[in-house]
């Protein structure tokens, strides 16, 4: 078991619960960040076994430039996984949060000489261009791809979701980059890692019942029931993610590491064959095995030698989702 006291944000979330879990599991006290002190029972449930390892602090705007002043004293590492997901097309409710609260963790972190490490989740997004991966081309956590965005573009897609979809990648490239060049800037006296997963499904702690599904749950429940696909295929399994932030911890794990979590390469029809395979009595499901699969190619063995991290598969991923959400 290890130990050490981990400041973490975004426990109120998806891949943020499932980190911090799994934090707790591996022997780790968590300082956990929250908007609100209503927050805080949400957490405590879902946390209980580890009661006594957790204690809470009060972060009402993370793109507050004194949002963490004061709030990382005493503490060991660092997992910034909080991430604004405007319910606007605003490009200024996306591009300013993401990249000033990961700054404001940077920053904050400088000035507290007991922080070893700092994990940032980022996405597989921000390491390709806004127009898509190149032709032929395969995503790795080093690419050789023009990834500079204008601010000032227009970002307007076919419709609001792909409007919001442009953003986002757009938004993470920026917070990416920001990350980057903060380091080499002003070379931190801990160690820097960024985890970027691609689309995250499986079993959401926080969910209480179908009627709360959401997030990238969402996208695939409804890709099940309507048909009507994510731009990929792809998938990691939210397990997989929470345990490649706290492997990141790992004193082996050096300064600089970028890691791409991503299971293997699916597409829509083999997704399509499993719920038929699993669930053929459910009159519920649309999606059917001839819808053109969109595979993102990506290289994760640096994820697989440094994390030992082996892939849930996509099945056992698929039953996640779909037996917390069936009636």
């Amino acid at each position: 078991m290890t130990s050490g006291l981990i400041f973490i944000t975004g426990a109120t979330g998806f891949i943020g619960s499932a980190t911090a879990l799994e934090s707790l599991k591996a022997g780790y006290r968590l300082r956990v960040a929250i908007r609100q002190e209503s927050q805080i029972d949400k957490v405590k449930n879902v946390l209980s076994a580890y009661a006594d390892k957790l204690e809470f602090t009060i972060v009402p705007d993370i793109a507050d430039e004194k949002a963490y002043a004061g709030k990382l004293e005493g503490v060991d590492y660092v997992l910034h996984i909080a991430s604004p997901l405007p319910r606007t097309l605003d490009k200024k409710n996306y591009f300013g949060p993401a990249t000033q609260g990961t700054l404001n963790v940077l920053k904050e972190a400088s000035k507290v000489s007991s922080i070893k490490k700092v994990v940032i989740t980022s996405s597989i997004v921000a390491f390709f261009p806004l127009t898509g991966v190149p032709e032929g081309g395969i995503v790795t956590e080093d690419p050789t791809w023009d990834l500079n965005v204008d601010v000032n573009a227009d970002f307007t897609g076919a419709n609001n979701s792909a409007t919001a979809f442009a953003l986002y990648h757009a938004s993470k490239i920026l917070a990416n980059n920001a990350t980057w060049e903060f380091k080499k800037q002003n070379n931190p006296g801990y160690n820097l890692v960024t985890i970027h997963p691609t689309f995250v499904y499986g079993h959401d702690l926080l969910q209480t019942s179908p009627a709360n599904i959401g997030g990238t749950n969402g996208l695939l429940w409804n890709a099940f029931v309507s048909g009507q696909v994510p731009i990929w295929s792809s998938y990691v399994n939210v397990r997989d993610v929470a345990i490649a932030h706290v492997k990141a911890l790992d004193s082996g794990i050096v300064d600089g590491s970028k890691y791409i979590v991503a299971g293997k390469d699916t597409t829509w029809t083999e997704i399509a064959q499993l719920l038929n395979k699993n669930y053929a009595d459910s009159k519920l499901f649309k999606l059917t095995e001839d819808i053109p699969g969109n595979p993102l190619p990506t290289d994760t063995s640096k994820a697989e030698k440094d994390l030992g991290i082996k892939w849930i598969s996509l099945e056992d991923t698929i039953k996640e989702v779909v037996e917390q959400n069936l009636n």
